[in-house]
């Protein structure tokens, strides 16, 4: 009897729904077989709801008749028949009509599946040549800074110096060949932006000059200005260049951070966020640039 008011609540709820139907919403109204599978879910629902609020008042009984030492058998048997119909009979068939419903749906909308895929797939494929490119930029940097240790370790006193031995004009130089070539050096550091200490154990080589002339001593004025004119020429400034550069100023800022107040640090910061932007970019003149306002604030 309970199995078929079951079925009798579903075919009632089935015909209501379809006959609110009206032909000027027949093409707005879901599908026909869809529509029945949800009213025969919706019927089933109310149904099982009936069923668990029957099983919870024979609950209630069954602990009143307890507690007032009365014979809970029949009270406990007809719970049992209940349970047994919410997790038989309604749990069943609602997992029936819900199948039918989702494999409908999933029918009516596989065009819209087939493009949420697609975009799926899109979606990965972006993140995994995010994650790739994200290796390489890590990679690099990593490599950048094992040469830029390297350099330290290895060449700490400064670039390579090219001696080279200029004609000799019978071994008479005056202060004015001295001077063009202290000229030439200065001009050549101006315009690829060298400061002094970019010239590591050459940085002196200016001042040797300028004490020969002091001494009248010519020839050696003369050699080490043309040194000086020869390590300028050798500097480049490249990836290396400021590789190494920016770990002898860091260097530098490491060893005085605990002497600078916190505004200071600040914007050396800053700059150095900017020197790295503009190496990643491969514009090292402005990476050297922004170095050039780092060691100047330095006082180097």
């Amino acid at each position: 009897m309970r199995i078929a008011g079951l079925v009798l609540v579903v075919s009632l709820g089935a015909a209501a729904a379809l006959g609110c139907k009206s032909k000027g919403d027949s093409e707005a109204a879901p599908d026909p077989q869809q529509q029945d599978l949800i009213a025969r879910r919706d019927a089933l629902m109310a149904a099982r709801t009936k069923l668990q609020s029957e099983r919870d008042s024979v609950e209630a009984q069954i602990k009143d008749t307890e507690a007032k030492g009365g014979d809970t058998a029949d009270l406990v048997k007809k719970k049992q028949d209940l349970d047994s119909q919410i997790e038989s009979q309604t749990s069943d068939l609602l997992s029936i009509v819900n199948s039918k419903l989702d494999a409908l749906k999933l029918t009516g909308d596989r065009s819209m599946a087939a493009r949420e895929a697609e975009l799926a797939s899109r979606e990965r494929s972006l993140a995994d040549r995010e994650a790739r490119v994200a290796e390489r930029e890590h990679q690099l940097i990593q490599r950048d800074a094992d040469l830029a240790q390297r350099w330290k370790d290895t060449c700490s006193a400064g670039p390579p110096v090219i001696i080279q031995q200029t004609a000799s004009k019978g071994g008479s130089y005056t202060k004015k060949d001295v001077s063009d070539l202290i000229a030439r050096a200065k001009a050549a550091m101006a315009k690829k932006g060298l400061i002094t200490s970019d010239l590591g154990s050459s940085a002196n080589l200016e001042s040797e000059a300028g004490k020969a002339l002091n001494d009248n001593d010519m020839s050696k004025a003369y050699f080490a200005a043309a040194q000086l004119t020869a390590a300028v020429d050798a500097i480049a400034v490249n990836r290396p260049f400021i590789q190494a550069k920016t770990a002898r100023l860091q260097g530098e800022l490491k060893s005085r951070s605990g002497k600078l107040d916190d505004a200071t640090n600040q914007e050396l910061a800053q700059i150095l966020g900017d020197v790295m932007q503009k190496y990643n970019d491969g514009d090292f003149i402005a990476a050297n640039r922004r170095l050039n306002q780092l060691a100047n604030m330095m006082g180097k």
